[in-house]
């Protein structure tokens, strides 16, 4: 294999792959990425067996030919080369060469028969969602999959096809943790075909918004039996979908409320982030006080003291005290861009939903904390 490639496209491939590789697994392959050179470009692979990342990038080649390298450490070596363009060429042994004068590498590689192969897909249903679409629907959701990878039924993205007023058909996705829950939709195209006890796993999800970053791209979701493939562009990121039966959260949307709130966001966002430095007990606590024209919020902390913040409200209905997890409410209001928030809620303990503005295509519903 010889290669010449940009340093900055290097660096882009190697960081395409560093979330995938597994850096601790007792099968060492797993911490390498498979460099193939062909035809005008370089492809990168990486697996943990789970997940697999395919990306293509611009290159020259001049001797088509493939090796395995360790991924983080080929990484660290991409960052600091000079500022001109890399010369890859594979020896004898498995060794990679990486020259950018001045600077010259010889990196230990391994055979890169020992990598696993991609595993096999057959398509049942495919569809194509705008990346700005597919983007917000992860980043609108993906913070309230569990990181617990035994909460069954809860430690993936559930995903379904819906349609709105005009019967258009909508992705829709859900993530509950038990104590929040979110959703949002966007239109697409085709067939939607996942199975209806299969979840996306929560690292793909990361991986799948890594690749979304030109919002003018489309991308296409391929569901087979129990796996899923996302191509955008030059890249493909193939998962394992998870098995759980999610929760039948419908039944647990409030459909009336007691009391409304509006508020800005950003000077909402701001008390929060300001009130959270106190809320250091076990549940993140932050009591919320809300008047007609106002809410209070406050936290107190045994060993740091405590703070105490208003923010400008309109309150439709009687006021009333709760108690939140800060960080559930900080995590709804930064993922978001709107003015304006909106929260609908019934009694001190009964579920807030936080509505963007005048939007009813993203929805998040916080469960309140008993105040002692």
């Amino acid at each position: 294999m010889e290669v010449y490639i940009t340093r900055e496209e290097l660096i882009r491939a190697l960081a395409g792959v560093q979330g995938v590789v597994e850096r601790r697994s007792t099968h060492q392959i797993l911490g390498f990425a498979l460099l193939t050179a062909m035809e005008d470009f370089l492809q990168v692979t990486a697996t943990d067996q789970e997940i697999t990342v395919i990306n293509r990038h611009a290159a020259r080649i001049l001797e088509p030919g493939v090796i395995a390298a360790n991924a983080a450490h080929f990484f660290s070596v991409a960052r600091i080369l000079p500022d001109a363009p890399v010369h890859l060429v594979s020896e004898e042994n498995h060794r990679l060469v990486v020259d950018a004068p001045p600077a010259h590498f010889r990196l230990m590689g391994t055979t890169p028969d020992d990598f696993p192969a991609v595993p096999p897909f057959e398509a049942s249903a495919v569809l194509t969602i705008g990346s700005d679409a597919l983007r917000q629907l992860i980043d609108y959701t993906s913070f309230a999959i569990p990181t617990d990878d035994n909460r069954y039924g809860l430690n993936g993205g559930h995903l379904e096809s819906t349609t709105n007023a005009e019967g258009t058909p909508l992705l829709r996705m859900v993530t509950t943790d038990g104590s929040r829950l979110c959703y949002a939709e966007a239109p697409y195209q085709g067939q939607f075909g996942m199975g209806r006890h299969m979840l996306v796993p929560r690292k793909a999800l990361v991986e799948v918004r890594k690749l979304l970053t030109d919002p003018e791209k489309e991308v296409t979701i391929s569901f087979g039996e129990r796996a899923a493939t996302f191509t955008v562009g030059s890249s493909l990121l193939h998962t394992r979908l998870v098995e759980g039966e999610f929760p039948a959260y419908r039944s647990v949307l409030p459909t009336s409320w007691l009391r409304k709130v509006t508020v800005q966001r950003i000077p909402f966002l701001d008390a929060l982030r300001r009130v959270s430095l106190e809320a250091q007990d076990r549940a993140s606590t932050v009591r919320v006080e809300f008047s007609r024209d106002e809410v209070l919020l406050s936290a107190r902390s045994v060993d740091q003291g405590e703070a105490r913040h208003p923010v400008p409200i309109s309150l439709e209905g009687a006021p009333i005290v709760m108690g939140f997890n800060v960080k559930f409410f900080l995590e709804v209001v930064n993922c978001l861009e709107e003015e304006n928030l909106t929260f609908e809620m019934g009694e001190a303990l009964s579920p807030c939903v936080v509505k963007a503005g005048e939007r009813s295509d993203v929805l998040f519903i916080i469960m309140p904390i008993r105040l002692e």
